[in-house]
């Protein structure tokens, strides 16, 4: 039986008249073609030579000229992009261009540069008119930049603001892509952003003793009765480096030096690497052989008769000393610290500041284990291959 046909009602053909011209309205993505920019009304960048105004990044090598790569010329350049008349295409390079400078101005963990930078873009031409239209991509071209723009921001830790999120509406409307992927982000980053139990300034300090002092506090926060020392070993006599020692050490581990016998060595090894943040920061530690642990005895806990109940409680043999948190499987580590240079005679001076408050260490032999670059190196590539082969 064939079907029968519906009758065209002139509601249902509006609708189809609706569709046919929100179909026609759907832009596709056409590459266009190469554009340059640089300025030629511009009294700040006027003196840019004929080479670097045939660069698509022209502003930022005349920022280069006549500034530092500081944070205020970055936003000067946006400042000039905008301020250009008849501006109307060529945004999306102008901003992938931008994200690649921004590590080189120093401004990728800023979160008024990203604004900055989303503000180039022109309000309301993107906005999709209709649920299809929004679905189908429009602009897509436009909105993958802003998503690429918020993926750098998320790599870099920064979380996005509501005075940004408002930006992005503006933009692309309610139903816009970037706007799903900033909410994302504002959701998870802001569950994600305090839960490091090492939390660090932002910005990080740019001296290196800060930085040092921020890694050693790290490492000893394993024991809340360590204390953080900084020595100068200009203080030490015959010191050859003039440089500061950070050390970390905690009253037990004051007590195992004690108690540790003269003729057995203690052993200087590094360096090793940590991170605090982008930067890493080399350390060394003061260690020995671990203390051999007395042999427990096979018993078995699913026999009845080895329940632990007080007529039948087994006689004790001998006390076990507890171990410190300090007192390892692999060694008992005495002490932590870092060197401004990381040198031998650095770590001599390290030794001779501990003897202070530890004489012990006079008598017990020291001995030296430095670890070369390429181990380091080694080492580095090993655990990314790891960390690759867990994610994927």
């Amino acid at each position: 039986m064939l079907p029968t046909m519906k009758m065209i009602t002139p509601k249902n053909l509006r609708s189809m008249i609706e569709l046919n011209r929100i179909l026609k309205n759907v832009r596709t993505f056409k590459p266009t073609n190469s554009r340059y920019y640089h300025i030629t009304n511009s009294l700040k960048f006027k003196d840019v030579n004929e080479e670097d105004q045939k660069k698509s990044v022209a502003l930022f090598d005349a920022a280069h000229i006549y500034h530092k790569k500081t944070k205020e010329a970055y936003l000067d350049v946006l400042r000039t992009y905008t301020s250009e008349q008849d501006r109307k295409i060529g945004h999306v390079r102008f901003i992938y261009a931008a994200l690649r400078y921004m590590k080189e101005f120093g401004v990728e963990e800023d979160l008024e540069a990203y604004k900055a930078l989303l503000d180039t873009l022109p309000k309301g031409r993107y906005v999709a008119k209709s649920l299809f239209m929004a679905e189908m991509s429009h602009y897509p071209r436009e909105q993958q930049c802003i998503i690429d723009l918020l993926q750098q921001m998320e790599d870099n830790g920064v979380v996005p603001d509501p005075e940004m999120e408002l930006m992005v509406i503006n933009i692309f409307g309610q139903y816009g892509f970037p706007l799903r992927k900033l909410r994302s982000m504002a959701y998870w980053q802001g569950k994600f952003k305090n839960i490091n139990p090492w939390p660090i300034p932002r910005p990080l300090p740019s001296s290196t003793l800060e930085i040092a002092k921020i890694a050693i506090q790290k490492i000893a926060s394993v024991d809340v009765t360590s204390v953080i020392t900084v020595f100068n070993t200009e203080d030490i006599k015959d010191s050859i480096d003039k440089t500061w020692i950070v050390s970390a050490s905690s009253p037990d581990q004051e007590h195992l030096i004690a108690s540790h016998p003269t003729d057995v060595p203690a052993y200087v090894e590094g360096p090793n690497r940590i991170w605090v943040g982008k930067i890493s920061v080399d350390y060394f530690i003061l260690y020995t052989e671990p203390t051999k642990r007395p042999p427990e005895e096979d018993i078995d806990n699913d026999d009845v008769s080895n329940m632990d109940i007080s007529l039948w409680r087994r006689a004790k043999k001998k006390l076990v000393h507890r171990r410190s948190i300090h007192e390892q499987d692999k060694m008992t580590i005495f002490g932590v610290c870092a060197t401004g240079t990381s040198t031998k005679d650095s770590l001599l001076s390290w030794i001779r500041c501990l003897q202070i408050r530890n004489p012990a260490l006079e008598k017990i032999p020291i001995l030296f284990k430095f670890r070369s670059q390429e181990e380091l190196q080694r080492i580095a590539s090993g655990i990314e291959k790891e960390t690759k082969k867990i994610e994927g």
